[in-house]
């Protein structure tokens, strides 16, 4: 086993904060922990969270730098004030002070935050960083060229326009050339992780070209116990999607198949909140905003089909890995990582992006067959333990010893 290890845990943002990279980072600190480990976790504060504090055996640092101050009231959201793709030296600052105190053997970053780790001048310790998308290469963080085409790789000119077309005038060149800029840092990193084969693919045009990256699979919290059906559920059997607003994850697309007709059950809509979007909903449709995760996961209990219609290169599709855990048969994008989760007609289906009709008859096909559906959901529930919290912490425990085997930080581990 070797002795229990130091690690700091660095990402953008952390609970209470809810997203894919966010619950993992929990799921995979909580693990660490609970395998002995001594854990830290430090991430942006956010409005209304205590800058130090201890929660689920886990000591919780929040920092704030320079760029939140500065750009303070110019986020999109002003409850996430993001890390920008460079350096902040307000968080290097508070970073140093935890890495004093703390001497981690291991400082695994998330995110833009991890330029900041990579600024840092004293390294006394091993630097991992997990690619949980195309961030470290694509400023959209899709790869996507104006949010639509397909994207060949970085390049400057193209990616300052490409960025003005989903930051602004001003924002978008600013973090544009800061990305490129702080890519001169990438050598600093001692091991990239990706949460996906296909990330680890898609990310290699932004990366130093002897860099090796090890795929580990994001974390699959565990699920909370049974609950009573929640009261907002349509009565009987429905479709489900749980994602954000935007082309990239398929919303509009899945709307338009299901206003075409065809289908027979009602379709659940769970969504953050967005007072900058006006949506039209067709009949059957149910939509609920900032439900709890695990609200969400009590949901998934009950639905009988899960919806994951990607339009963008999923990093992982942690959505997917939920549905399948509590036994929903999935259709999803034939797109990203997607398909590394999703085996077609084994544990779901799997459709051709943008394809409406063909979006249409796989979620038909499924309505109709229950005996389908109940052999897709038991392979997909069987198949869903790759990605438990439990798994993906031994795999990321091996890995950080490998790491220091190999390197000049620790010698007994």
């Amino acid at each position: 086993m070797g002795r229990p290890l130091r690690i700091l845990q660095v990402t953008d943002f952390y609970d209470p904060f809810i997203g894919g990279m966010e619950s993992h980072v929990k799921a995979l600190s909580q693990g660490l922990a609970s395998r002995g480990h001594k854990v830290t976790v430090v991430t942006s504060q956010l409005p209304g969270t205590a800058i130090d504090e201890v929660t689920g055996g886990l000591r919780i640092h929040r920092i704030s730098g320079w760029t939140n101050r500065v750009l303070h009231g110019s986020y999109e959201r002003a409850e996430a004030p993001y890390h920008p793709p460079l350096p902040d030296p307000g968080v290097m600052r508070g970073l140093r002070d935890v890495i004093d105190e703390a001497r981690p053997d291991i400082v695994h970053a998330h995110g833009w935050i991890s330029y900041s780790c990579m600024a840092m001048a004293r390294r006394q310790f091993g630097l991992v960083v997990t690619l949980h998308d195309c961030s470290f290469s694509c400023v959209r963080r899709t790869l996507l060229r104006n949010g639509v085409a397909q994207c060949d790789g970085p390049r400057l000119d193209i990616c300052l326009r490409c960025a003005s077309g989903q930051y602004g005038k001003v924002k978008g060149p600013a973090l544009a050339v800061g990305l490129h800029a702080a890519r001169s840092l990438h050598h600093r990193v001692d091991s990239w992780v990706a949460a996906s084969q296909s990330v680890a693919d898609a990310n290699r045009c932004g990366l130093p070209r002897t860099s090796a990256v090890t795929v580990i699979p994001s974390a699959s919290p565990d699920a909370p116990p049974a609950g009573p059906r929640p009261e907002w559920l349509p009565a009987g059997d429905f479709l489900m999607f749980v994602g954000a607003f935007g082309h990239h994850k398929g919303l509009n697309w899945l709307l338009d198949a299901y206003a075409s007709g065809g289908l027979s059950w009602p379709l659940v809509v769970i969504t953050a909140s967005r007072d900058d979007v006006e949506q039209d909903w067709p009949p059957g449709v149910t939509v609920v905003t900032d439900v709890p995760h695990e609200a969400v996961m009590t949901a998934w209990r009950y639905a009988g089909i899960g919806l994951v219609p990607s339009l963008c290169q999923e990093g992982f599709g942690l959505v997917a890995v939920e549905a399948m855990r509590s036994g929903v048969p999935v259709v999803a994008s034939r797109i990203g990582a997607l398909p590394e989760i999703v085996s077609d007609r084994v544990t779901g289906l799997l459709v051709t992006p943008g394809n409406t009709d063909e979006l249409r008859r796989a979620i038909r096909r499924l309505e109709e067959d229950s005996r389908l559906r109940h052999a897709l959901g038991a392979a997909g529930q069987v198949r869903s333990a790759q990605f438990s919290a439990e798994t993906v912490t031994k795999m990321h425990e091996q890995h950080y010893r490998r790491i220091l085997r190999a390197s000049r930080y620790v010698k007994a581990v």
